[in-house]
């Protein structure tokens, strides 16, 4: 199971250092290192690939995760090209354009999934974020995509205002009701034709 991020590249727009910048003041204000839910712990993986032995772990891992039927509904930025490094260039990716959370079962402490959280440094409002989740197959029809989100909610309901945008494709309904469970509305303005869009302002 999956949520589309409607992929926007940080930077595409500025410069590496100040989206650094963006990124250190958004973790800050209002996305915690790590939050925790009844049967989840998720934290910013940021220590683990940073780690030669922890990222060769990881790698290990993503890889029974990062499968056809999971990256089915993600766009080509977030498929995986083993023609093109594999799943080490995968991780090389996202950290240049993403913050990502690995999302362990606290029974077990296996990795279930990633949650991938990308910075609109266009926003002119609002500080705004694009959510994305990877679910392992092993873990679909277990709520765990809901638990996951509902978790994140409540971590940043009590930070400054933000909102948070996700994007589901018209064929991937099982994940537009994970966010509408969650409190997302869809936002017909920012839809396309074939992704639809939800917004949460959690203030």
């Amino acid at each position: 199971m999956t949520l589309l991020i409607e992929w926007i590249s940080c930077s595409q727009s500025v410069t590496k250092s100040w989206r650094k910048v963006i990124l250190i003041h958004y973790e800050r204000d209002m996305i915690p290192e790590q939050f925790s839910t009844e049967r989840l712990v998720v934290h910013h993986w940021g220590t683990v690939v940073r780690d030669k032995q922890r990222r060769k772990n990881l790698v290990s891992a993503l890889y029974g995760i990062l499968t056809s039927s999971v990256l089915e509904h993600l766009p080509p930025a977030l498929q995986l090209d083993d023609a093109a490094g594999g799943v080490s260039s995968w991780i090389d990716a996202r950290v240049a354009e993403s913050d990502v959370f690995l999302v362990n079962h606290k029974q077990g402490k296996e990795l279930v999934g990633l949650m991938i959280l990308a910075c609109d440094p266009d926003a002119d409002e609002l500080p705004t974020i694009h959510i994305g989740y990877l679910i392992a197959e092993i873990a679909w029809g277990q709520g765990i995509a809901s638990e996951l989100l509902a978790g994140l909610v409540s971590a940043m309901a009590s930070r400054r205002q933000v909102r948070l945008i996700g994007g589901v494709y018209k064929g991937n309904p099982a994940s537009a009701r994970v966010l509408e469970k969650a409190g997302f509305v869809l936002d017909s303005n920012l839809s396309e034709p074939e992704i639809d869009m939800f917004v949460l302002v959690l203030d």
